[in-house]
């Protein structure tokens, strides 16, 4: 799956998410062009762990440092030539640098990973904010997972993954697993699982053919945990 295709489908879940701030902010369009505030979710101010304090960009920073060598290895483990990259672009006249390593599969198998990016982002000329988030994205076999109502997110190599982010091991993803064969066998055409994890924010969405999983930080505003230090 090519990132674009990737970046147009996390653009719906975040759309449609729960978890997301744009059924929250009936003003979201005109408010990302005025300051870098009030890009930041409503719904962020409810996360509750160790993600959801607040961070400095170094100490966000170097989290991101210590995840990013955990993703590149467990790549690295899985032989998929990967891409490091740190760039700077701009969106609605606002500055994003995108630090991150991707790929994409270009010929899966069944129940493989298509596709994964993890990154940090800052936003605005002065970094005034960023986050940190993984998107990963699975080839379904979608069909036979109904059909023998047999699949676990948890033996796809996904776990290596969300493991590496969350540090939580043995994770029980018995309710994922049943919710998506159930509501894909009742007919549901798409499958939109949201759920928190220490502070970290899980979307998921799933297709016969797909299954899109994304774990990400809250968006960080770094002149708050400044003023706390003081």
């Amino acid at each position: 799956m090519s990132k674009k295709i990737i970046s147009i489908l996390m653009s719906l879940m975040v759309a449609t998410s729960l978890i997301g701030c744009k059924t929250a902010n009936v003003n979201t369009e005109k408010k990302t062009k005025t300051t870098t505030e009030d890009n930041v979710d409503t719904d962020d101010k409810n996360l509750e762990g160790k993600w959801a304090k607040n961070y400095t960009i170094e100490e966000t920073q170097k989290l991101f440092k210590e995840k990013l060598s955990k993703m590149e290895n467990i790549t690295k483990e899985l032989g998929i030539k990967y891409t490091k990259d740190e760039k700077i672009k701009k969106q609605d006249t606002q500055s994003i640098n995108d630090n991150s390593i991707y790929y994409d599969n270009d010929k899966p198998e069944a129940n493989k990973i298509e596709s994964m990016y993890f990154g940090m982002k800052t936003y605005g000329d002065n970094l005034e904010t960023g986050d940190i988030c993984l998107k990963l994205s699975l080839k379904f076999d979608g069909e036979n997972a109904v059909k023998n109502n047999d699949f676990d997110l948890g033996k796809t190599s996904f776990k290596k993954y969300i493991e590496a982010f969350t540090e939580e091991t043995n994770v029980d993803y018995s309710d994922i697993n049943k919710e998506i064969i159930e509501k894909l066998k009742n007919g549901d055409k798409q499958v939109e699982i949201n759920n928190t994890v220490d502070g970290l924010k899980e979307e998921i969405i799933a297709t016969k053919e797909l299954i899109i999983y994304k774990l990400s930080t809250k968006k960080y505003k770094f002149a708050d945990a400044e003023m706390s230090m003081k």
